[in-house]
Order: structure tokens, then sequence, then C-alpha cells
């Protein structure tokens, strides 16, 4: 029965993957099989990273000369039993003029997977009048866990289950390079480095792939309003298997309001607001839907994120954000 399954399962991950949008109990089968390579797992996805890049890029960290904290909860096809759900926090600063240092936690969960990482980070920047180009290296773990208790089989006698599989630990590091003007930023990062791969001393999975992260944007101001401009952007995510491209627009209104739109992959569209309450406190939102099948089944996915921006050391000073 399981096989059978997972023979199905094979085939609607080929045919309607595209990075995360899968089926929650084909890929609960999946990583429950012991005896058959599974599908690598994805990264976590966000629709706010645009104001924050440090969840995708170590080179991030205090770019900007000040210290932020950004928490984000997303909660992705809600209405949809075992659908995704990605806590994250990060905090980053400068030290001095030339460094930055950083700390991001990521609690991910998807079906029975229950994923724990912890990361910190270490970036150097080379800063003239006009620009600033910073490279940074992250490191740490990533717990892979499981949790049974969610399943409901209507067989459990399966010799393809293994149901003892309590989830494994494996370290990490990661590598990224950022370069910001006045005008336009790009950037380019491999969080983690390392696949994660499995052997249980019959066989052997590979759980997770390096992702590579490409991203650009620039700032056009306009002549006649100075209180409004507007900034697209985009992002590009690939894997040895799988790649997939954001397309985004936003536009910032008297100073104090981001409003835009996202385009995921021709397979989501999303709408972004984030208000800026006063220099130090932002509040974000995003609402996006899948344009395929999934439309009809769910309540779409819901982002909130609340971003924190203080000078903590006699160094740092407010300045502009638009990146």
């Amino acid at each position: 029965m399981v096989a059978r399954l997972l023979k199905m399962g094979f085939s609607y991950l080929e045919d309607n993957i595209m990075m995360r949008n899968i089926n929650i109990t084909t890929l609960c089968l999946i990583f429950l099989m012991s005896g058959l390579e599974s599908k690598a797992q994805q990264d976590p996805l966000y629709n706010l990273y645009s104001f924050n890049q440090y969840m995708i890029n170590p080179a991030y960290a205090g770019i900007y000369n000040n210290f932020v904290a950004n928490l984000i909860t997303r909660k992705q096809w809600a209405g949809i039993d075992g659908s995704p759900l990605t806590n994250m926090f990060s905090a980053h600063t400068s030290v001095a003029k030339e460094f930055g240092t950083g700390l991001l936690i990521v609690n991910d969960q998807l079906g029975i997977n229950n994923n724990t990482e912890a990361q910190a980070s270490f970036s150097y920047k080379i800063v003239s009048s006009k620009s600033t180009l910073a490279f940074g290296v992250q490191g740490g773990v990533i717990n892979y866990g499981y949790d049974y208790d969610k399943l409901n089989l209507a067989y459990v006698d399966d010799e393809g289950l293994d149901m003892n599989n309590e989830g494994f630990t494996k370290s990490n590091f990661g590598a990224g390079v950022f370069y910001m003007t006045e005008k336009y930023y790009l950037g380019l990062s491999v969080p983690r480095l390392l696949k994660a791969k499995v052997n249980d001393g019959v066989t052997s999975s590979t759980r997770y792939l390096q992702h590579y992260y490409f991203s650009g944007g620039l700032i056009i101001k306009s002549r006649s309003i100075n209180s409004f401009l507007l900034k697209p952007s985009f992002l590009v995510r690939y894997t040895e298997s799988q790649m997939s491209a954001d397309l985004s627009l936003n536009a910032l209104l008297v100073n104090t309001i981001w409003a835009g739109v996202t385009l995921r992959n021709l397979t989501g569209i999303a709408i972004n607001a984030q208000v800026l309450v006063n220099r130090k406190f932002r509040f974000g939102y995003s609402f996006e839907l899948p344009t395929n099948q999934l439309v009809q089944n769910n309540y779409g996915t819901h982002e909130l994120s609340l971003l924190v921006e203080l000078n903590l050391f006699k160094d740092q000073f407010e300045t502009p954000r638009y990146f």
C-alpha cells in the first residue's frame, strides 16, 4: 500500500512541484520510508525578505550601521491540515565600521516534519562614500525532527514504515556577498553549503540540497513627488533539481507605508505591506494566493513581521533603509 502511494507521490511531485508547493500526505509518506531515496526538503519561503535579507544572506549582517531584530511568522495554505508553518527570529548588528555579526533561529513545520536551526554569522564590509561591499559567513546546526502523532494511518503494520526514526542533527555553514549603493543592491549567497545525508547502515538518503540565492533591486525616485519612490526587485532560488524566481514591485508612500506585489514563479501572487511606525518599529503583512489548483483548497498564505531598529553603540546612526 505504501509503496503504491510512494510511486504515485513521486509522479505527482515531478509533475506539479515548484519549490515547496507539494502534497502534505505524499511528503509525509516519502520521509517515513527508509528504503528509498527521498526528495530533499526545501528552505523556508518568505515574502518580506526584501526588507531584511539577513534570513537568506549572511553578508547582510550589519550592512546598515545599527542593530536590527526581526520576528516573522508565516502560515502557508491556511486551512490545509499539515501545511507549512515557519517562525523565524533574527538579530544582527554592525560592529565598528567594517564588521557585522548576527544570529538566526528558524522553526519550520511541514506535515510530520519539525525542523529547527540556529546559525551565527560574521560579515566584513568594505565601505566607501557611495557603496558598501560585504562578505559574510555563517555556521550552526539544523535538527530534523518527526512528530508521528500527527499521522492518522489506516494500517500501521506496513514494513516500509519506520516509526522509530526520531530525527537527526547536522552541522552546516554558508557564505554570501552583498553589494549596495544608494540606488540599487545585488546579493549572492548559499546559506547552507552542506547536503544533509542520512545513512542507517543499509540505505542512504539526501534530506537537503544546497540552495543558491541571487537577488537584486533598485530605487526609482519621483522627480515631482519627494515622498514617493518605487522599488522593483527580484530573487532567484536554485538547487540542482529546481529553480524558481520572485518578481516584486514595492512603493514607498509619504515615507511611512510600503505597499507592493510579488509574483512567485507564475504559481502565486502576493500583496505586501509594511508600516514604519517610527525609526525604530516596522510592522509588515503579506497575503499570498496560489494561481494553480491549490487556490480552491485553502485560505491563502499569511505572513506577519515585526522589525526593530536601534542604535546600541556610539558609532551607530540612523539612515534611510530601502533594502
